[in-house]
């Protein structure tokens, strides 16, 4: 992430479980947040982190956060604008906390349980909250966003475009049994 995006919290010293800290955003943050989502901009980005103790050494991160989010459209290239509005909850540990347990692996393959909660893992004490947004809004934000109506025109031209009930005019698989038929002929 870019250095300029950075918000650093140490899980030694965390705020109380009742008090909210908000992530500081102004015009420059939301155009490098912006910049690491590969969106065209974020508008009235807000993010608000509470933090909690969890398990011995670790914390858990919930935060609520809103913005709304323009890109281009994949067909035509004119913006689409989108509102975002989530909620996440992550948990972090340090790599030297007793109460992480690595996953077996086995032959070379790391057997994870689908039920266990793996906790992200840190290598210092401190956890940067941008990184920690980015990397969620990347997972919210629409990967094809498209102008609204533009699939419906494209269905409706396909359906014009290809006459379904018509029969194939070549059959490729009846050339391979023709070739087969003619091999084992010269035989």
């Amino acid at each position: 992430m870019s250095d300029e995006l950075d918000f650093p919290i140490s899980i030694s010293n965390l705020p109380s479980a009742s008090e909210k800290v908000a992530l500081p955003v102004n015009e420059e943050t939301s155009k490098l947040a912006a910049e690491a989502c590969g969106v065209v901009a974020f508008k009235n980005l807000e993010a608000i982190f509470r933090f909690k103790r969890w398990r011995k050494h670790g914390v858990s991160i919930i935060c609520d956060f809103s913005t709304q989010v323009e890109q281009e459209c994949i067909a035509t290239l004119e913006p689409v604008i989108s509102r975002l509005k989530d909620r996440f909850e992550r948990q972090f540990l340090p790599e030297s906390s007793s109460d992480y347990k690595m996953p077996e692996i086995i032959d070379g393959e790391m057997i994870l349980d689908p039920e266990a909660d793996f906790p992200d893992i840190l290598e210092s004490d401190v956890i940067n909250l941008w990184d920690t947004l980015i990397e969620e809004l990347i997972l919210v934000i629409d990967p094809f966003p498209r102008v609204d109506g533009i699939e419906e025109k494209n269905t409706i031209e396909t359906e014009e475009t290809l006459d379904i009930t018509s029969e194939p005019t070549h059959r490729p698989f009846s050339d391979l049994k023709a070739l087969i038929t003619e091999k084992k002929s010269n035989k």
